[in-house]
């Protein structure tokens, strides 16, 4: 067994494994190669401007240290105190359109080609309906171009295409349509629509009786077919439909009626515009109630109705189609119908 050595009286202590750093001088272990305290080699006796550098830059690590400390700490109780921001049960579209101020055009640079060029019909349109015609007739270009920029159209936007040529006057742009419609389906429904319209806004009595003809031969053939457009588009196509089907509706583009005298707004109204909107202006079947808040002067004025009759006028309100041209109509007769249409808005407390 190893015995303890006994120190005798003469023997020196071993020295310790250490040593004094030069820089600083702290105790530093034998075998370290850099100051635990200062961080510098102990052996090299650096001058009075590099020990101030090293203290400056050892001083501005612990500030940062410190500072970083601090933000973290911060983070840390925002994230734990703060309850987490809840999820919005909508969709991003919603979202936005919640944060676009009223009135604000749509950013269509987010959408592909075919959207944007359907939220421009769709502007158009509903503008035409109510009756904005500068409204309509200013955004119809740019729904025009917009299609154009697509490539291929396919039916529904060849249909589109149509009208827009149709609210902006220009009939060849229509007839463009219909022969790219036809081009595939000789007897396109939508290019017989477009072709009836068009004719009866321009008071081609024969070529929009041509139309109709053509349209109802068609008809069953084609509904039977299931083409998408003919669903998108249903309710036009009905109408026309039962516009054919109705003898005194179709009177109109096919003969010119005799008239009352102008000043018998009553008479002038059952025999021009009764058959669709109504006895009384109550609405039909085939055509909206002249008698509502939608048609009151201050919404829709004389002039709206003027226009109606000697223009046409697209869908809007209503999911009714569009109202051909009378051209037959004179411009008395046009005065007595709206002083009896207003007559009839006063009786029922619209004014």
């Amino acid at each position: 067994m190893a015995q303890n050595r006994k120190r005798k009286p003469g023997d020196r202590a071993k020295p310790a494994a250490r040593r004094s750093c030069l820089s600083c001088g702290a105790t530093v272990p034998q075998d370290a190669r850099f100051c635990p305290s200062c961080g510098a080699p102990p052996d090299v006796a650096p001058g009075a401007g590099d020990w101030s550098t090293r203290k400056m830059v050892a001083l501005g690590a612990v500030v940062g240290l410190a500072v970083i400390g601090l933000f973290a700490a911060a983070a840390l109780y925002v994230d734990e105190a703060s309850p987490p921001a809840p999820r919005l049960p909508v969709a991003p579209a919603a979202i936005a359109s919640a944060a676009t101020p009223p009135g604000t055009p749509p950013d269509l640079s987010t959408m592909t080609p075919r959207e944007a060029a359907d939220r421009l019909f769709n502007r158009v349109m509903t503008a035409s309906e109510q009756g904005r015609h500068e409204e309509a007739q200013r955004f119809a270009p740019m729904a025009i171009q917009a299609y154009g920029a697509i490539a291929p159209l396919d039916h529904d936007a060849h249909y589109h295409l149509g009208l827009m040529y149709f609210v902006a006057g220009d009939r060849a742009g229509v007839d463009r349509q219909i022969a790219a419609l036809r081009r595939d389906v000789p007897n396109h429904l939508l290019a017989l629509v477009l072709e009836h319209d068009s004719a009866a806004g321009s008071g081609d009595a024969a070529a929009a009786a041509h139309a109709l003809a053509a349209f109802t031969a068609a008809y069953d053939a084609e509904i039977a077919t299931g083409r998408a457009e003919y669903a998108a588009h249903r309710n036009v196509i009905e109408t026309l439909r039962t516009t054919a089907a109705a003898p005194a509706a179709s009177a109109a583009t096919a003969a010119t009626p005799p008239q009352p005298a102008a000043t018998d707004g009553a008479a002038l109204f059952a025999a021009h515009c009764a058959v669709c909107h109504g006895p009384g202006a109550t609405g039909s079947d085939l055509g909206p109630p002249l008698v509502h808040e939608y048609y009151e002067p201050g919404h829709h004025g004389d002039d709206a109705f003027r226009r109606a009759v000697r223009q046409g006028v697209a869908p809007h309100h209503w999911t009714f189609g569009p109202m051909p041209a009378l051209p037959h109509i004179s411009d008395d007769a046009i005065t007595g119908i709206i002083a009896y249409v207003r007559e009839r808005q006063r009786a029922a407390g619209i004014r």
